[in-house]
């Protein structure tokens, strides 16, 4: 007797469908997610794109994959964008006919997210002159007075 595998069925999103509305669809490009992961973790610019790609290399074209399929040096990574929400991750359980309960885990990109840390400035804050205090400028003003 051998024991029945569970369907690899993708989770989904429900929607109601009773209302009309508008579904924007919102599309996460490399350069997209670049400047998300820049901005979000606050690395370089080539520190991004490489995390970009590491990343897209395992979506492809899907919005949700199978946590199985990721290296555990990847999944490192994945969970630091998980902590900066611009992945999610999702488990469903399916009861195998042992009456075994098999998880399945899964990864998705939040392109909601990502649009919103687009918007993002970086953290650091240059500091102009206007910024310094006036004891700042002692030095400059006992020069002028001399």
């Amino acid at each position: 007797m051998h024991s029945e595998r569970p369907s690899y069925k993708k989770p989904f999103h429900k929607v109601d469908i009773s209302e009309p509305t508008e579904i924007i669809l919102m599309v996460v490009t490399r350069d997209k997610l670049k400047v998300a992961i820049e901005n979000a973790l606050e690395v370089s610019p080539d520190e991004a794109l490489e995390m970009a790609d590491r990343v897209l290399r395992y979506f492809g074209y899907e919005n949700v994959i199978v946590d199985n399929a990721i290296d555990s040096e990847d999944r490192k990574l994945f969970y630091r964008l998980h902590d900066a929400a611009l992945l999610n991750s999702n488990v469903d359980s399916e009861i195998l006919s042992s009456g075994k309960s098999w998880r399945i885990f899964y990864w998705e990109i939040d392109a909601s997210e990502v649009e919103r840390n687009l918007e993002k400035e970086r953290k650091t804050k240059e500091v102009t002159y206007e910024d310094l205090p006036d004891e700042a400028w002692w030095s400059v003003k006992a020069a002028e007075a001399e």
